[in-house]
């Protein structure tokens, strides 16, 4: 395990205790997507200043801690299908297909930091414009939850393809071998 690594879930488990280990991980997983150009300290300040924010606001709703108030919003903001392009017979479809939970919260993450930086445009920081999404997805009107409906959205209008969705069932390099022996 690397260094940084190690000083991201001390510092995680310092400024946010709590038994909520999936909520730790997003946590760890969103300071790594939000860092630029390496500078690891600098995003986890940006955010346990954003938390800081976001406890002082009248909107912090009664009694919930920070990290399930994260995972939380993480929930609402993560996807539960996804749409995949296939192309049969020189048609190309949009089937929708299962998504595992953790690209799933991936996906959740990477969109409520784009929702942030669309929050951040115009002469604020980045703190206030993350502060501003998290709570607008905590109240399911944030771009993140609103992205997370369109998806769904399109999965449901897309479902008359779904008999379309071989990509998951390809086999393995073991089972092709497998295979291959008892032919011959």
């Amino acid at each position: 395990m690397s260094k940084s690594k190690n000083i991201l879930k001390e510092w995680a488990h310092l400024d946010f205790p709590s038994k909520n280990i999936q909520g730790k991980e997003d946590l760890i997983r969103f300071i790594r997507l939000s860092m630029k150009d390496g500078k690891l300290q600098k995003a986890y300040k940006n955010i346990e200043k954003t938390f800081s924010l976001m406890k002082l606001d009248s909107r912090w709703p009664e009694g919930v801690s920070t990290l399930d108030f994260f995972e939380e919003v993480v929930n609402l903001a993560s996807p539960m299908v996804i749409v995949r392009s296939v192309r049969v017979k020189g048609v190309g479809f949009q089937v929708p297909g299962t998504i595992t939970s953790h690209k799933s919260r991936g996906i959740g993450l990477r969109w409520l930091l784009e929702g942030a930086r669309r929050n951040s445009f115009n002469k604020t920081s980045f703190k206030e414009g993350l502060s501003r999404e998290l709570f607008d997805t905590y109240y399911k009107t944030g771009y993140a939850y609103n992205k997370r409906l369109e998806l769904h959205k399109l999965a449901e209008e897309n479902r008359p393809f779904s008999h379309y969705r071989w990509w998951h069932k390809v086999k393995g390099k073991r089972e092709m071998e497998k295979s291959q022996k008892k032919i011959s």
